[in-house]
């Protein structure tokens, strides 16, 4: 969990606005359907406004069923102020609210459930239950929007972990939305989760709207008095933030993403732009926790050197280099054009190795391998294109072949899968033996044979598979 002070200054909208990477967001793509019910979840009063009165003005228009379900009333915004009890301050706040919601959607029901301000997260499962009875009973009719879980504020996790698990439970759509992101981060911070970013545009009478519900929350963005302790919380800075013509959610779970041929384009496009912002989008050149794994997946190869060897997303060919002393031949391939120039750079000086660009599983290359890896690159297929990926991976495989596969354990947020279930689908397979294990708190690390009759096997496999080791934590991330 991040930290930070509303009192800091923060990152200015300046250097968001100068970010190429925040404009090339791609737009919010709605079921043109629609949706029967918004269920929106805040944290506090105002949270709705900040992020996402854009969105409630839109789906209100389409007639859509707007439901607020608001968690705590704020009474713990100004704990030092010597003018307002923390009574005083959640009747306030729960009146900027209704007159807020007025101007953005009149018709629109609040469930107020004043909960403990700060102390969300000791009743997440209630909030939980009240998101969960404001669905509707037929899953995929009901948008769920609730805070970012990587927001930073105790309060915004603890409401996001509540709409997510609801939205798993009831089989609907989940949105999140970030607030305190643009203070405390920056467009290079490694969490801003860029992939799963989305942008809802808003037009001039909606933003003239939001500008009229922000005043409202004058508890908020003005002094209580002129007394210490009854500062403004919302900054001018913090403020203009959410002043821009459009507002940003964040598909978490990939269930508003593009599908088929128009998925594979956005998901080459995602990391097109991955590759552009930044040489090095992982510091896998440099960072410890690189470092370390790689050398534990050279560690973990049974054998010294492997005639040809297949490297499923090579990025900028950093394991690359580290994986061609041990093969005769290297092929890598990765989705992105930019990450492919890279890497060819790179190990332009080894005459064994060839980069090329492909889709997998879209796309797959010719011949067999003695060894296959699939490092980091799992969480990012959906489900339906991981299985096929491990198909075409057993396929190519020679006899005897390993197949080395290494993922952060993590939450990756804005993609399918994580490295826990990339895993899973890989010991789940039949055509697969597990080998050898590594894992500890950052990843895990394994090695498989392809299921063969005697007859076809060079290399007798082992009768059980080697035991998990625990190793210690790593800093840094992918």
């Amino acid at each position: 969990m991040v930290t930070f002070s509303h009192l800091e200054d923060g990152a200015s909208e300046r250097s968001w606005e100068e970010s190429e990477r925040l404009h090339s967001i791609p737009d919010l793509k709605l079921d043109p359907a629609g949706y029967e019910r918004l269920v929106l979840v805040s944290a506090h009063p105002d949270d709705e406004t900040l992020a996402a009165a854009g969105l409630i003005q839109e789906l209100a228009g389409r007639g859509t069923g707007i439901r607020l379900v608001l968690a705590t009333l704020g009474e713990a915004s100004h704990p030092r102020s010597g003018t307002h009890t923390s009574g005083r301050l959640a009747a306030l706040r729960r009146a900027e609210m209704q007159h807020a919601m007025d101007i953005l959607a009149p018709r629109a029901r609040i469930r107020w459930l004043s909960l403990a301000d700060g102390d969300l997260a000791s009743s997440e499962d209630a909030l939980r239950q009240a998101i969960l009875a404001q669905c509707l009973p037929e899953p995929g009719r009901t948008l769920l929007v609730a805070p970012w879980r990587g927001d930073g504020h105790t309060d915004h996790a603890a409401a996001g972990r509540a709409g997510a698990r609801a939205a798993a439970e009831s089989g609907n759509p989940l949105l999140e939305y970030p607030i305190w992101l643009w203070h405390w981060a920056g467009p290079d911070h490694p969490s801003v989760p860029w992939a799963s970013m989305r942008r809802l545009s808003l037009p001039a009478g909606r933003l003239a709207a939001k500008d009229a519900a922000l005043a409202c929350h004058r508890s908020q963005v003005a002094a209580l008095s002129e007394l210490p302790g009854d500062e403004a919380l919302l900054s001018e800075g913090m403020l203009q933030h959410f002043r821009r013509s459009y507002e940003v959610f964040i598909d978490a779970a990939g269930t508003l993403r593009p599908e088929g041929g128009a998925a594979t384009e956005w998901a080459r496009g995602e990391f097109e732009a991955i590759h552009r912002g930044k040489a090095e989008p992982w510091q896998a050149d440099g960072s410890w926790y690189e470092e370390r794994k790689r050398a534990l997946t050279l560690a973990i190869l049974p054998r010294r050197h492997f005639s040809s060897g297949l490297e499923l997303g090579c990025s900028t060919g950093v394991l690359t280099r580290d994986l061609a002393a041990r093969c005769g031949t290297l092929l890598g391939l990765d989705i992105s054009s930019e990450a492919v120039k890279t890497a060819s750079t790179r190990t332009a000086d080894l005459p064994g190795v060839r980069i090329r660009q492909m889709t997998v599983p879209q796309q797959w290359p010719d011949g067999k391998f003695d060894l296959v890896v699939l490092s980091e690159l799992g969480y990012y297929l959906q489900p339906a294109e991981l299985r096929a990926t491990i198909g075409l991976m057993v396929q190519a495989l020679a006899p005897g072949g390993v197949l080395l596969a290494c993922h952060w354990r993590h939450p990756i947020a804005g993609w399918p899968l994580d490295g826990g279930n990339v895993h899973r689908l890989l010991r789940q397979d039949g055509q697969l033996t597990a080998t050898g294990r590594y894992s500890d708190r950052d990843f895990i690390l394994e090695t498989f044979t392809a299921e063969r009759s005697t007859a076809e096997a060079s290399v007798p496999e082992p009768a059980t598979a080697e035991p998990s080791i625990t190793g210690p934590s790593a800093a840094g991330v992918p």
